[in-house]
């Protein structure tokens, strides 16, 4: 079977800006996917940086995959097509250098990206095309993607479907400021009703660009004069939702699967910063949790609606809260999160292998194990090879930022590590690994895996 993954990007790529420092490599992740798949031939169309799929930190390409940039005229000059050496990719574009592979499947592999966590939006356009060529095809629609995309439609979306969610207010930006270089107009009846509706919520408010990826760009505030000056400030340059601020426990959860034949995991619990946010960068993720003091069998029979009603194709991320004995809906993001590696390495997969499992292309045991994902800040080669070492160390990763001005956006390690039957085995690695990595381990990383355990055991 003829395999094609794709993976697009919509920033200006510049080698050595970012660098991805991945163990194992992605070239022996895919030398080990094809030694227990020898069947299956493997095609990579994708632009640069293609994160899980190619190694950028070494030149050096894997032979159990064969890959064709879009980024750079080397790679493309092989194309049939001659029109398709520009350095515009669009989708129409894209899709038709997938068709002259002829694959038996193609699977979109999105990744999250910043400002604009836009990309399976421009995957699922790809992914209509093909299928209009009779091309199976792992993705999700395009209306899904858009959805996702955008969180006010994503609160209208979950409202209308009688999902819970936190309460909130849509900012339209033109709108709030409409009054601007229009003489005639005296006062801004938009801004007074949208002051009027946000004091009808209940404090605190967190206040989210619509656009944005994750918890970045963010505000919290606990009074409404707070939230009227972020509003009112520079730094409101877009629309914005402003929603009751809920307090309870992080969990992500994923969905995978295609055309209603889903599969929906135990989540995994997180960590939050100083502001009761999830960070991508700060959290600690634990589990899976299938306590049944959290109502875990309701909650998946609501993912499952969810999944349906979005008509999911391939992975998907949902985060949550538990508050209460209620489950809420926060966020949903339709591509690989930064959950998904740790998720597979739990149900004993290669991210590859999850990817395959998700296309319905392979089978799972149905046993998960239990796992932690752990940040560490930027470490030598020879710390994270050290990292790795450790038996019960499955991965280990490291995104640096040459260009980054402030010392925060520098980067940051992680490593997932478990496998095991029961927390308590986990902890103690985790203990291993506070005594052997003491001057590397940071204080709150370490105290908050004991908050996060404390909470599930």
């Amino acid at each position: 079977m003829n395999i094609l993954f794709f993976s697009t990007n919509s920033n200006h790529y510049a080698k050595g800006k970012i660098d991805f420092n991945m163990i194992p490599s992605c070239a022996d992740e895919w030398s080990h996917l094809k030694q227990k798949y020898p069947d299956f031939n493997f095609t990579v169309v994708m632009q640069k940086p293609g994160m899980f799929l190619y190694d950028d930190s070494d030149e050096t390409t894997s032979q159990n995959v064969k890959y064709i940039f879009l980024n750079e005229s080397r790679d493309t000059e092989k194309l049939q097509d001659s029109s398709s050496l520009q350095t515009e990719f669009n989708a129409q574009k894209i899709a038709e250098i997938i068709i002259q592979q002829k694959p038996d499947v193609a699977i979109a592999v999105t990744y999250w990206s910043q400002p604009f966590d836009w990309m399976s939006i421009k995957d699922s356009m790809i992914a209509e095309i093909l299928r209009e060529n009779n091309i199976k095809t792992v993705c999700h629609p395009s209306l899904t993607s858009a959805i996702c995309f955008d969180k006010r439609q994503t609160h209208d979306f979950l409202k209308q479907n009688g999902f819970n969610l936190a309460k909130g207010v849509y900012v339209h930006h033109e709108m709030f400021y409409a009054e601007r270089n229009k003489l005639s107009v005296k006062e801004n009846i938009y801004k007074e009703y949208v002051f009027s509706e946000i004091r009808k919520l209940k404090l605190p408010l967190v206040i989210k660009d619509t656009m944005g990826l994750s918890s970045f760009g963010m505000d919290v505030v606990s009074t409404y004069e707070e939230a009227k000056h972020v509003l009112l400030s520079k730094k409101n340059n877009g629309d914005r939702l402003v929603e009751e601020f809920l307090n309870g426990i992080s969990f992500g959860i994923e969905v995978y699967g295609t055309e209603g034949n889903y599969f929906v995991t135990d989540p995994l619990v997180n960590s939050v910063n100083q502001f009761g946010l999830t960070s991508p960068k700060q959290n600690v993720k634990l589990g899976p949790v299938s306590n049944s003091v959290y109502k875990i069998d309701e909650l998946k029979k609501e993912i499952l609606r969810l999944a349906e009603l979005l008509d999911f194709s391939g992975i998907a991320q949902i985060d949550l809260l538990y508050s209460e004995g209620v489950w809420y809906i926060i966020e949903i993001n339709s591509r690989i999160s930064g959950m998904t590696q740790t998720m597979a390495i739990s149900m004993n997969l290669s991210l590859l292998e999850l990817i395959l499992f998700s296309a319905g292309l392979i089978k799972w045991n149905g046993q998960f194990s239990k796992v932690m994902n752990l940040k560490f800040p930027l470490l030598s080669r020879q710390k994270l090879e050290k990292l790795f070492s450790k038996k019960y160390v499955k991965a280990v990763n490291q995104i640096e930022n040459h260009e980054a001005k402030q010392l925060r956006e520098t980067g940051y390690s992680e490593i997932v590590f478990g496998q095991t039957e029961m927390f308590e085995d986990l902890m103690s690695e985790l203990e291993e690994l506070n005594a052997d990595f003491s001057e590397d381990m940071e204080k709150i990383f370490y105290e908050n895996s004991h908050k996060l355990y404390n909470l599930i055991k």
